[in-house]
């Protein structure tokens, strides 16, 4: 049976293992490994990233789950498996509010709306044109059915009342390179993967699907913006550890989280890969998946996506 650490004696001389369920140089990774240099720095400690890839991220999650709850386990998890995987799988393999001590935050990233740059559309507006000019036919292509792509892309259907044509592809690489060679109309990524084609003049982003605009893509409009306050879709990335991992040390563990958010060159580092960051208590990522688990099963119903 496992047993909680003394928060009095931590962190001792053991290195402390961050697990991330995606595989090294997915968008993730960075994140993580940027974290865990910079907490190890402020804990003294050393911090190393374990990858544990499948599933959709319920591997490392439920492997995360059964580590010993002693503050040398974290867990650095995304909104897909804390959320969305919930109603795309029959059976995860663990529960996010039971198994998981919740330590914070880390930052969002939205969807957005990007075509080829030589698609022709603007803005939302003029893709709405675009789409209802193709009578029915303007595709779209995604990460699988029920991933964000694919539900911000259902949303946006849904609100511009057209039926986009849902094409779902193996890899974010092949649905992108079937978009730059005119075989798609349009994908739903996050910021990160839209920076460097965007800055090499082949991608377009027509809205970000957010409240505010992405720090790196200052120039597009949001959603909001652009008159579809309810097209709000994103990736929000949160630290947990196994559950039963004494108070003290999740506390402890926040507050490192929070001052290495609040660090300006980890911030804009961060900030670079597209992410807005959301710092805060413990008790604000028990109130993101109370919130989130119940909507992210509404998109996934309304995408048509079944339980697998």
């Amino acid at each position: 049976m496992a047993h909680a650490q003394d928060a009095g004696t931590w962190p001792g001389k053991q290195a402390i293992t961050m697990i991330l369920p995606a595989g090294a140089g997915g968008s993730s990774d960075p994140i993580a490994r940027l974290l865990a240099e910079q907490m190890g720095k402020e804990l003294s400690q050393s911090i190393i990233v374990q990858n544990r890839p499948g599933a959709g991220g319920n591997i490392g999650m439920a492997q995360a789950s059964k580590a010993a709850p002693d503050g040398y386990t974290m867990v650095i998890s995304w909104t897909g498996p804390l959320a969305t995987n919930l109603a795309l799988y029959k059976d995860v393999g663990y529960e996010p509010r039971k198994d998981f001590s919740p330590v914070g935050m880390i930052g969002c990233t939205p969807n957005v709306l990007a075509v080829s740059a030589t698609l022709g559309p603007k803005n939302l507006a003029d893709f709405e044109k675009y789409a209802k000019d193709k009578q029915d036919k303007a595709s779209y292509g995604t990460t699988g059915t029920g991933s964000s792509w694919h539900i911000a892309g259902e949303m946006l259907s849904r609100e511009i009342d057209n039926s986009l044509v849902h094409i779902p592809y193996q890899t974010p690489g092949a649905a992108l390179t079937d978009l730059l060679g005119g075989r798609l109309d349009a994908i739903f990524p996050v910021v990160p993967m839209t920076v460097p084609h965007v800055q090499a003049g082949k991608l377009a982003v027509l809205a970000v699907f957010s409240q505010e605009r992405s720090s790196v893509l200052p120039d597009v409009p949001t959603t909001v913006e652009q008159g579809r306050a309810d097209l709000i879709s994103d990736t929000c990335f949160a630290l947990l550890t196994p559950a039963g991992t004494d108070a003290a040390i999740t506390g402890n563990l926040n507050k490192t989280l929070n001052t290495v958010l609040a660090d300006p060159a980890t911030r804009g580092k961060l900030e670079a890969l597209g992410l807005q960051m959301r710092p805060g208590a413990p008790a604000a990522l028990t109130e993101y998946l109370d919130t989130e688990i119940p909507r992210q099963a509404r998109l996934v119903a309304a995408s048509g996506a079944q339980p697998q």
